[in-house]
């Protein structure tokens, strides 16, 4: 592990250090909502445990336009709105969270299509992540291949020891930084141990243990299950836990009409538990009632995505557990599959 130390003070140093360079986008306290927003000021930034928006909408938006198009002449201009070639910096991402933008590379980047509007925010930012040291007990991401501590997703990982932080060097991306945390001194044997033990405690206290293995194989026999038939009962269709999801990705493409001449071309989040997301011009919908939207999502996460990019697409932040308004529990969702 090689990193740089310093005292908490001097974390505001290093923030303000980065804006007069980059973009800077962190979890700011807005109305009593935790979410990333660019910020101005390290003054700004608010450490929550978890903020309520995931940091995925800083480089998928929830709303973008993709082109404008002009009728001229009986003829139709069209002009693409390019994502901007500048360097930005994400502070402050949950390793959960920062593992799930690996899995939406995966999706956004295969293919002979590739969604160049997410990749191009997603080469030109440099994400640093905070370690979990008290996970919450909604939290599963051991049992879905992560960890409080995970590294992967990040270049630089910020640990919090009390009264320092130690600045964790992950990838070739982190070592631009290096720049900027020179004037730091660099981590000691001790440092190192100190961050291991903590590690070691944030581990060890995940309350949710679930035995996953072989899951893609057990739902390959469970599309038409009566189980999906139970489970969805108590489902309102609100589409929460999938607007909450680091790992969701699902949008929709309009086209929005300006003035009988002109319009734009914009992609909106989308989810597949909304009643409209199959329905087809015909009238037909092959997904008309909840219960194959249920179980549409748990098989997408668990069977779909692991078969085409061998890794389940959910990090097991919590969101959709802690925000459902019916407290309808994925971990439970989760056993009884399993124990079919």
């Amino acid at each position: 592990m090689k990193g740089r130390i310093f005292d908490k003070a001097r974390l505001s140093e290093f923030i303000d250090d980065l804006i007069k360079k980059r973009k800077i986008y962190a979890p700011i306290n807005k109305d009593g909502l935790t979410c990333f927003s660019e910020i101005k000021s390290s003054s700004e930034i608010y450490f929550d445990f978890q903020s309520k928006l995931s940091s995925k909408e800083i480089l998928f938006p929830r709303c973008e336009t993709l082109f404008t198009y002009k009728r001229v002449d009986g003829d139709v201009k069209l002009e693409e709105i390019k994502v901007k070639d500048e360097e930005s910096v994400l502070f402050g991402v949950p390793p959960c969270e920062a593992r799930g933008f690996i899995l939406i590379d995966k999706a956004f980047s295969s293919g002979e299509f590739q969604d160049v509007y997410y990749l191009r925010r997603r080469e030109n930012t440099i994400i640093i992540g905070k370690s979990c040291q008290y996970p919450r007990n909604t939290c599963f991401c051991t049992s879905v291949g992560g960890s409080p501590f995970g590294r992967e997703g990040v270049d630089l990982l910020l640990h919090d020891l009390g009264e320092k932080y130690l600045l964790e060097l992950v990838s070739k991306k982190g070592e631009k930084l290096i720049d900027y945390i020179q004037k730091y001194e660099n981590a000691t044997e001790t440092d190192i141990k100190m961050v291991q033990r903590i590690e070691k405690v944030a581990k060890e206290s995940m309350k949710t243990r679930l035995e996953l293995k072989n899951i893609e194989e057990k739902l390959d026999n469970m599309f038409e299950d009566p189980l999906w038939k139970i489970i969805y009962q108590k489902c309102v269709g609100c589409g929460v836990c999938t607007y909450l999801c680091p790992t969701c990705y699902c949008f929709d493409v309009v086209n929005e009409q300006i003035t009988p001449s002109e319009g734009k071309r914009i992609r909106i989040w989308d989810s597949c538990q909304f009643p409209l997301f199959t329905l087809q011009g015909s009238g037909e919908n092959p997904r008309p009632t909840g219960k194959e939207r249920m179980r549409q999502r748990m098989m997408h996460k668990f069977n779909y995505y692991p078969k085409n990019y061998d890794d389940i697409a959910c990090v097991g932040c919590g969101r959709c557990i802690r925000e459902c308004p019916v407290n309808l529990d994925i971990r439970e969702v989760l056993k009884k599959i399993m124990a079919q």
